[in-house]
């Protein structure tokens, strides 16, 4: 979900009397933004152990922010220093996840 389609999907939302769709519409910007902070980490060619270090994260807690299937909560600190650590703009975890994955396969980061 970008930028756009966030705005948008919030402006139909009355958020104190629509609290579940506020809440799934959050949780699937976090998905977005914690798939995008992977992408992000692997085009920039940090290595996960690295990067926790970085963020001042436990591995295994960057791990969990990583992962598709995982929680995706992250600290607005983590989203910031991640921004500034792995270089995309920030613009970039606005976008969707999906299109930057594609990117990441055209670059040929597997790692």
């Amino acid at each position: 979900m970008d930028k756009n389609e966030f705005f948008k999907e919030l402006q139909k939302i009355n958020v104190y009397e629509q609290q579940e769709e506020y809440n799934k519409l959050l949780e699937s910007l976090k998905h977005n933004i914690c798939q995008n902070m992977r992408i992000a980490r692997k085009l920039s060619k940090i290595e996960p152990d690295q990067a926790a270090e970085l963020l001042k994260l436990e591995p295994q807690s960057l791990r969990r922010i990583e992962a598709e299937n995982d929680r995706d909560e992250f600290s607005t600190r983590v989203l910031i220093m991640a921004i500034m650590i792995y270089k995309p703009d920030a613009n970039f975890y606005f976008k969707k996840w999906q299109e930057n994955e594609l990117l990441l396969k055209e670059k040929n980061h597997d790692f």
